[in-house]
Order: C-alpha cells, then sequence, then structure tokens
C-alpha cells in the first residue's frame, strides 16, 4: 500500500488505483486499499463504486474514523446528509478530538435545518480549533439561523479576523449587522466583501440597501448599479428596494429608474 499512498499524494492518480488493485488482488479485502479507492472514485464523482469500496473498508473496521469520514462525504455527494450525519457522529464519537469530525457533523445537521445540533458540533470544532475558519464561520451561519445574532457577530467577526481576505465572511457579517439594525457597520461589511469581490452581486445589493438606509442615496444607486450589471435580470428586485426602503428617491416611470440604474 506505501506505493499506492505514494501515488496518490504526488496527485498521480491513475497509477494510485492501478497499485491499489495490485493489492485487492493479492488480499481481497485489504482495508486501505478499498478506503483507498473509495477516495479516488469519490474525486471523480463515482459514487456507486465510492460507496462499494468505503463499505469494505469499514467493514473489518467500523470504528475506523478517517473511512468514516470519507462514508460522510460519499452520503453528502449522493443527497443522503441522513446518512452523512451518522457517518460524522460515529468519527466525532470514536474521536472526539477531532475537530474536522465535528465540522463536518455540523455542517451536514445545518443541511438538514437541525440548527440547535449543528451549533453544538460547530462549538466543538472551534473549541478544538479556533484557527478553522470555515468552521467559525459555519457556526455564525448556525447561530444567525437560530435568532442569536449577537452571538453570530462574534463568530462573523472573527472569521473576518482570520480571514480578511475572503469576501464570504464580510458579506454574513454584514447580514447579520442589518438584522441587528447597525446598518452604518454593515455597509462597511457589505464594501469590503465587494471590494474583495468586485463580482459579487448580492454584496453590491445589500449594500445599496444599507446606503440607502443611511441616506447616501447618490452611493446605494451606484451600489444598485453594479448589482444590476452583475446580474440583469435582477432589474424587479432593485426597483422593489429602492420605492420600499424607508428612504429613497421616487420615479414617476419604470423606464426613468431603469434609464438612471443603467447610466
Amino acid at each position: 500500500m506505501a506505493g499506492a499512498l505514494q501515488h496518490y499524494n504526488a496527485g498521480h492518480f491513475a497509477q494510485a488505483e492501478q497499485a491499489s488493485h495490485a493489492v485487492l488482488a493479492l488480499a481481497p479485502q485489504h482495508p486501505a486499499a478499498h478506503q483507498l479507492l473509495a477516495m479516488l472514485a469519490l474525486n471523480r464523482q463515482a459514487l456507486a463504486q465510492a460507496r462499494q469500496h468505503i463499505l469494505l473498508s469499514l467493514a473489518p473496521r467500523p470504528q475506523h474514523v478517517p473511512s468514516l469520514l470519507i462514508a460522510g462525504r460519499i452520503a453528502l455527494a449522493n443527497a443522503d446528509p441522513e446518512g452523512a450525519v451518522a457517518c460524522f457522529e460515529a468519527a466525532a464519537h470514536h474521536q472526539p478530538d477531532l475537530s474536522q469530525a465535528h465540522f463536518h457533523l455540523g455542517t451536514s445537521l445545518s443541511a438538514l435545518g437541525r440548527h440547535a445540533q449543528a451549533a453544538t458540533a460547530l462549538r466543538q470544532a472551534v473549541a478544538l480549533a479556533p484557527q478553522a475558519m470555515e468552521a467559525v464561520l459555519n457556526l455564525g451561519s448556525a447561530l444567525r439561523e437560530l435568532g442569536d445574532l449577537a452571538a453570530a457577530r462574534t463568530a462573523f467577526t472573527q472569521a473576518c479576523r482570520l480571514r480578511a481576505d475572503l469576501a464570504e465572511p464580510w458579506f454574513n457579517l454584514g447580514l447579520t449587522l442589518q438584522d441587528l439594525q447597525e446598518t452604518a457597520a454593515a455597509v462597511e461589511a457589505f464594501a469590503r466583501a465587494l471590494q474583495l469581490r468586485p463580482d459579487y452581486a448580492d454584496a453590491a445589493l445589500n449594500l445599496g440597501v444599507a446606503l440607502q438606509e443611511v441616506h447616501r442615496m447618490d452611493e446605494a444607486l451606484q451600489a444598485f448599479r453594479t448589482a444590476l450589471r452583475l446580474q440583469p435580470q435582477w432589474f424587479g428586485r432593485i426597483a422593489h428596494a429602492l420605492t420600499a426602503g424607508t428612504s429613497g428617491r421616487l420615479w414617476l416611470h419604470m423606464r426613468d429608474l431603469e434609464a438612471a440604474l443603467r447610466a
């Protein structure tokens, strides 16, 4: 198996698969060979093969955590979040100090709408790996779904500190600040997200809404223009945002509004 693993780690996947099958020719139940073949099949989205190999890998060692994690990923790829939860729960049970197991459990629970349980798992993931930005970010999302906006803001702020170069944490922080009616701070967060990712249409749209709420209409129109340029089909959404806001400008004719936005 050492040769197969060396090929895999070097990115030589065809050779890794060939070497794994050579191992199985000598030892058909070899769990590590089936584990590696499951991973290779998952990488190329051959999900039926991946599932077959991971079951054979787990058969002699049902508590093997790396195989359980792969099994969970295969279940997710098969649109089976319940099956994924079962795999990740088992992995977290057998290796409770592994942040990755709690992280995958939390994201799978979130996909099922079980946000309270997701938050518990993600808190554990963050406790074990405080610098893991994705765990912190997903914890913030679970907390926001639960309505715990203050805790969500804390999580998203930490995610921004960990990866200030990524747009997604700033965008999620902006949404939470909007929910908390801290609109001026939301403007800064959305602006940062759009600066980091100029094609982020949702950030441009929400920036426009937030700027409108703080009576910065010229800047709001510019943000809405950016959103419309990125997503031309959003004219109706943008028009609604402009007319539904507590402050803004009025246009007597939709064609005049469209001309202003496309200017």
